[in-house]
């Protein structure tokens, strides 16, 4: 698309480069609404529970559930010898109540956005552009508007009560408005350089269009203002009048309010994404279709340099405005245009609400107090796998798109860091705000905090190896994509693998919390280890079990192993038409005898410190050779596996460690055909590719080299 006029400069004096698969400002959309979603289990107001039908019943689940187990004689009596069935809370009205609250938010929102997206354009002292007024301006302003794609039709607007020089854009479908500020105006009558910042000002509100990103901000607007009014205010409200009025409420309601106000952050950030993400879009957008920034760097030196109410801010203060303000500031989005690491790559806090989303959404149903119940509640309608669908493909598309602009240029890419603590912290936050963290303790006396703790930091670790696996299989595909055709299909087909997978695996990573709470009561033996131990115990044996399972071996070997090395292949065949940047550098090898040597000496310290540890803290069965081998095996796995894939392939170093673990295995079994010993190799193998791939992830992916850049082919 380029359009020109007589005396005008093109309005697109290059051809756009190739755009990163899919839009930023579309992910951070949906992780906007996952983030309500999630958060309205928690959120949902008194007054929908009553319009659901909750009119004061005489009696109250929760007050039975503590009933049922003050009469078994405690928490572990009432796990052990309770009732199979749980309690039965089908006269629960939680469900019937955040379905209200649902429609509620929905109507309101879409109501917003029909009648009240078009409220700027009656503001007064804003008129229609008058072509007999202004008629350079006019003519001016039509040139860029037919030059654009999907702009055609717009009313362009002058808000005359407006001295700076801004812009906006906003609308519903087919009524779309650009206002132009009078002091905007201006520039048109100056020198050369302020029209072309004029130009260029005009051409990033119609950028807006152009990335169809005009909706999604209206809908985001909407949807916070009617979130706000309708659902968070009035919860807060009731809180804080129940913390006033009701005696023995004080520790429930007081963290309540707490969790409300952590969830509103949460939401908060989520809007900021979208807004300030959208702001960098269209500004790469104006440089594509102008060629040179310098316009659009005028126009911000014009706007940055209006008078502004000085305002001190502390040190926290600061964070918060930058973690929820709408705009980017000027000084930002010059250094985007500059280097586009800004708009490619997501930081702390979009990894921290995609990290948050998570247990926000599985904790209604994943619980200790969520499986007790039967009959009623939400288990049976709320779309926590969907949720989860959602939240992975975001994650992973969000990679893709760092990934690419890391492998075009590697030097600028930021550092992955705060992405991967985002997600981790994220998760721990969402587990800490949960409603389960006050409910469980108030329903099973005796719950210990520190095995909370333990589990959230166990689901914790495990997203996080999934993000590194996610950047792995990225940087595995990235020249694939960025060179092949239809990159947007393909990094999405990508991507609906990882999500189907994380989905469909999700309700076993999620269960562990409760498991390993619930654990402490059922098994004296795991009661007398440390919290932390306890959690790492379980969640080994979890994976592990999983993996003894030969579908399940099969199905992970090929996602987690195969995906990545169909993406390293198919690099590998385009490097051959690709004339290398600079000599290649090979990777500092380890010798083979080093690696085998550190293995050896930790498979031979290992028996005898784990034996003597587990009689020091009378946990004899751990000791146990059941026990001891498979630990012993994921030592000496894991160590070979990180030290090969320090300097090869991680998915050589994963696939020789399991090729030699099963050459070595099944000669065995197939000799002796004992049962007793084929369960054991069983566990041996399913252990020892747990070991691989924990170690592979771990070791390998955190040191993984980047690419260095190679020209693209002509054409």
């Amino acid at each position: 698309m380029t359009s020109t006029a007589v005396g005008g400069p093109a309005v697109e004096a290059v051809p756009p480069p190739r755009r990163p698969p899919p839009s930023g400002t579309l992910l951070a959309f949906v992780l906007l609404i996952c983030a309500v979603l999630a958060s309205m289990t928690i959120l949902h107001p008194g007054y929908a529970d009553f319009l659901a039908g909750d009119r004061d019943r005489a009696g109250d689940l929760n007050d039975y559930l503590r009933g049922v187990i003050r009469e078994s004689g405690g928490t572990g009596a009432f796990l052990k010898g309770g009732p199979r069935g749980g309690c039965d809370s089908g006269d629960d009205r939680t469900s019937a109540g955040i379905l209200v609250s649902y429609a509620i938010l929905a109507v309101a929102t879409a109501s917003y956005y029909w009648f009240r997206s078009g409220r700027r354009a009656r503001r007064r002292g804003v008129r229609p552009l008058n072509a007999e007024r202004f008629p350079a301006l006019h003519a001016e302003v039509d040139r860029l508007v037919s030059g654009v794609e999907r702009a055609r039709g717009v009313t362009v607007l002058v808000d005359f009560l407006d001295s700076g020089v801004n812009g906006v854009t906003f609308g519903r479908v087919g009524r779309r408005h650009v206002v132009l500020s009078r002091g905007l105006i201006r520039l048109h009558e100056g020198t050369e350089e302020d029209r072309a910042a004029f130009r260029a000002v005009v051409l990033h509100e119609l950028a807006h269009l152009r990335n169809r990103d005009v909706d999604i901000t209206m809908v985001t607007l909407a949807l916070l203002r009617c979130f706000t009014v309708l659902i968070l205010a009035p919860r807060m409200l009731g809180d804080l009048l129940a913390l006033v009025f009701v005696a023995d409420g004080t520790g429930f309601f007081a963290a309540a309010l707490l969790d409300a106000l952590v969830l509103a952050g949460v939401v908060l950030a989520a809007r900021s994404v979208v807004l300030r993400t959208r702001e960098f879009q269209a500004d790469a957008r104006v440089v594509e279709w102008l060629g040179d920034p310098a316009p659009l760097l005028r126009a911000f030196a014009l706007a940055g340099s209006e008078p502004v109410a000085a305002r001190r801010r502390g040190p926290w203060t600061g964070r918060w405005g930058r973690l929820t303000r709408t705009h980017p500031s000027f000084a930002e989005r010059a250094s985007c245009l500059a280097d586009r690491a800004q708009l490619m790559h997501q930081g702390f806090g979009f990894a921290f609400v995609v990290g948050f989303c998570l247990p926000a959404a599985w904790d209604p149903v994943a619980s200790a107090t969520a499986q007790i119940r039967a009959g009623g509640g939400i288990r049976g309608w709320w779309p926590t796998e969907l949720i989860t669908f959602l939240i992975a493909l975001v994650l992973f598309l969000t990679v893709v798109r760092a990934a690419l602009h890391r492998q075009g240029d590697p030097a600028s890419a930021p550092s992955r860091t705060p992405f991967r603590a985002g997600i981790a912290v994220g998760v721990v936050a969402g587990y800490a705000v949960a409603p389960s963290t006050v409910v469980d303790h108030l329903m099973l006396p005796g719950l210990s905090v520190a095995a909370q703790v333990s589990g959230w930091c166990a689901v914790a670790l495990l997203c996080l190896l999934l993000t590194l696996w996610c950047q792995f299989l990225a940087d595995c595909w990235a020249r694939p994509l960025d060179h092949g055709r239809r990159p947007r299909a393909r990094a999405t087909a990508l991507g609906l693998v990882v999500a189907v997978a994380v989905a469909g695996n999700a309700s076993a990573v999620f269960a562990l919390p409760w498991q390993i709470a619930m654990g402490r009561f059922l098994d004296e033996r795991l009661a007398a280890l440390p919290e932390p131990l306890h959690a790492a115990v379980w969640t080994q044996y979890v994976v592990a079990t999983k993996l003894m399972h030969p579908g399940w071996l099969v199905g992970a070997a090929v996602v987690l192993l195969g995906v990545p090395l169909a993406g390293i292949l198919r690099d590998r065949r385009l490097a051959r038409y690709m004339v290398p940047a600079g000599p290649p550098v090979p990777p500092p090898r380890r010798s083979r005898a080093a690696v085998l040597g550190v293995a050896a000496l930790a498979t031979a310290c290992f028996p005898p410190l784990q034996t003597w540890w587990a009689h020091q803290r009378q946990v004899e069965f751990l000791a146990h050779s059941a026990v001891l081998a498979p630990l012993t095996l994921l030592v000496a796995v894991g160590t070979v596996t990180g030290g090969l894939a320090r300097s090869r392939r991680p998915v050589w170093a994963a696939g020789s460690v399991l090729a030699c673990g099963l050459l070595l295995a099944v000669p065995l079994v197939l000799f002796t055909g004992e049962p007793g010993l084929l369960r054991l190799w069983s566990v041996l193998v399913g252990t020892g590719v747990e070991g691989a791939l924990v170690g592979t992830l771990a070791t390998v992916v955190l040191s993984h080299p980047g690419r260095a850049a190679a020209p693209r082919p002509p054409g």
